[in-house]
C-alpha cells in the first residue's frame, strides 16, 4: 500500500463495528488473518502456488528461530508482515487506529517472544499510531513448545494497570484452531482490557492431499 494515511470510517462508527464483518472464534472474538498458512503434515508433496510457498517462507522467517533463519530473511519477512498488517488496519479502522493498543501474544520463551515481536511491535506502532503494549506482557517461565499445543500458553505476566480500560488488538504469528488466541483474549479481559479483535500473520489451512 503506497499511502497509509487513514481515512475515517463513517461518522459514529465504533471499533467493534469496524470488525463486524470479520470471522469469529468460538468465543465470539473477531479475527482476521493476513495470509493462509499451508502446514506440512506428511512426507508426500502437494502442489502449492508460488504465492503460497512464499507465504510459508515468510511466516517461517518471521518466527525467527535463530538457528534456522538468517537476519536478512527475518527482516524481509518482518517488513512484509508490517506492510500487510498496516494495510489491513488502515482500511479497517482508519482514523480510529490511535485509540487501539497492540498486544502481541507471547511465544513459548522470552527469547523467542523478543525475537519475533519486539521490533515488529515498535514498527507497527510507528506506522499506525497505535499504542505499543509489548513491554507490558512478560514471559515469566519459558516452556517447551512441544508441550504447549494450540490451546496452551506459556507462563506470562500482564501489566494490569497499563491495560485496564484500553481497547486492545491482539497479534500472533500462527493460528490453527484459535484456542490459544481465545484463551489469551479472556486473560486480557480479566485485567480490565477491552479486546476488540485479533489478527494473525497466518491461519493454518488443510490441503486436500494431506486429508
Amino acid at each position: 500500500m503506497n499511502d497509509n494515511s487513514p481515512t475515517p470510517p463513517s461518522q459514529g462508527t465504533t471499533l467493534e463495528q469496524c470488525t463486524a464483518s470479520w470471522p469469529q472464534l468460538a468465543s465470539g472474538l473477531r479475527y482476521q488473518r493476513l495470509v493462509d498458512y499451508h502446514s506440512y503434515t506428511g512426507f508426500g508433496t502437494y502442489n502449492l502456488t508460488n504465492e503460497e510457498w512464499d507465504n510459508r517462507e515468510m511466516i517461517f522467517n518471521f518466527k525467527n528461530n535463530s538457528e534456522l533463519t538468517d537476519p536478512i530473511s527475518h527482516q524481509n519477512a518482518m517488513k512484509k508482515a508490517i506492510s500487510l498488517f498496516t494495510e489491513l488496519l488502515v482500511s479497517t479502522f482508519g482514523d480510529l487506529l490511535p485509540s487501539l493498543t497492540l498486544a502481541c501474544i507471547p511465544a513459548s520463551t522470552a527469547e523467542k517472544t523478543e525475537a519475533r515481536f519486539k521490533e515488529f511491535a515498535q514498527h507497527m506502532a510507528e506506522a499506525t499510531g497505535m499504542e505499543n503494549g509489548y513491554e507490558h506482557i512478560k514471559v515469566v517461565a519459558d516452556q517447551d513448545p512441544e508441550k504447549l499445543g494450540d490451546s496452551h500458553l506459556p507462563q506470562y505476566a500482564i501489566d494490569t494497570e497499563y491495560f485496564k480500560d484500553r481497547k486492545v488488538l491482539l497479534f500472533d504469528d500462527i493460528m490453527a484452531t484459535g484456542n490459544s488466541v481465545g484463551k489469551f483474549a479472556k486473560r486480557m479481559e480479566e485485567t480490565g482490557a477491552d479486546v476488540v479483535a485479533a489478527v494473525v500473520l497466518g491461519k493454518t489451512v488443510s490441503h486436500p492431499n494431506n486429508e
